[in-house]
């Protein structure tokens, strides 16, 4: 397993981000650490600093700007969960966090350790993807935001270069009528990874329907089925032939593996069954706006 030189505490993020700039070994910074004992305990491993961000008041804050809403890295997911305004504005982000493992994991485990994991099958995501989340990361020398479609290159691997971290998740104030939903397929109802994860968002605006997709534990990064959503694009109103064709081409645009979960064509069979169930139900939901 790794070594672990030192476990420091900062309280400032100009402090953190000099130790993280500054450290001869590798950081690694934790703030639930949840991953962190079952990563290292069996995988060789260079010699790391450990650096908890929880001492940081302002990596813990949901806040509410004038364009969208700003989620520090260190909120924890049953702070997502109980958040009034997710619950209100980003529902479909509430369902992902709600089904991450179990209470003591939840109270522990935080957005950003469940997004810089960049796990295939972490179930914070796929709804992240439909909401237009951006990653915004900052280092000593600056700041940058990326799309998080953007953000991972592969099974825990993400554009992070050394000395950066993920400060904050943002996310655009939803476009009006719009409605999402995110659903999950495990072996068990809790505490287990998703075999197939799919969240969708639905609106309709003056060029018609238009739509999101994303997907996860189906490729080596959760992604975003964009040939589907081309699919609905401009569509006056969805039906189950309409679903039915969307969700069969994000079934042909995946790459899933075989494991003791689920194999790749049952992944395959799968992603198209949840697509098309949650297209057909966002379909009515925006249908009865338009008709009240």
């Amino acid at each position: 397993m790794a070594s672990i030189k030192e476990v420091v505490r900062p309280t400032d993020l100009q402090d953190l981000l000099s130790i993280i700039a500054d450290r001869e070994v590798e950081s690694r910074l934790v703030a639930g650490g949840t991953d962190l004992l079952l990563k290292y305990r069996t995988q060789p491993g260079p010699e790391i600093s450990i650096v908890d961000i929880t001492g940081i008041t302002e990596l813990g804050e949901i806040i509410e700007e004038s364009d969208g809403l700003r989620i520090g890295a260190a909120v924890r997911l049953v702070d997502i969960i109980a958040s009034d305004v997710v619950a209100e504005r980003f529902p479909v982000l509430a369902e992902g966090a709600v089904v991450v493992a179990g209470p003591q994991i939840r109270n522990m485990a935080t957005v950003g350790g469940n997004v810089c994991n960049a796990s295939p099958s972490a179930d914070t995501i796929p709804p992240l993807l439909v909401l237009r989340a951006e990653a915004q990361i900052v280092s000593a020398s600056g700041r940058r935001s990326v799309p998080l479609d953007r953000f991972f290159l592969g099974p825990g691997k993400t554009i992070l270069d050394r000395g950066e971290m993920l400060e904050a998740l943002w996310i655009p104030w939803p476009t009006t009528g719009a409605v999402a939903s995110y659903t999950k397929l495990s072996p068990r109802r809790a505490m287990d990874l998703a075999v197939v994860g799919v969240a969708v968002a639905l609106w309709n605006n003056s060029g018609g329907l238009d739509a999101r997709i994303g997907l996860g534990a189906v490729a080596p990064t959760p992604i975003r089925a964009m040939a589907a959503e081309e699919v609905i694009k401009g569509s006056v109103k969805m039906d189950s032939s309409l679903a039915t064709e969307a969700a069969q081409m994000a079934a042909a645009g995946i790459s899933p593996i075989s494991d003791v979960r689920g194999g790749a064509d049952y992944r395959k069979k799968m992603v198209e069954r949840l697509v098309t169930r949650l297209l057909v139900d966002l379909g009515e939901r925006v249908g009865e706006q338009q008709e009240a």
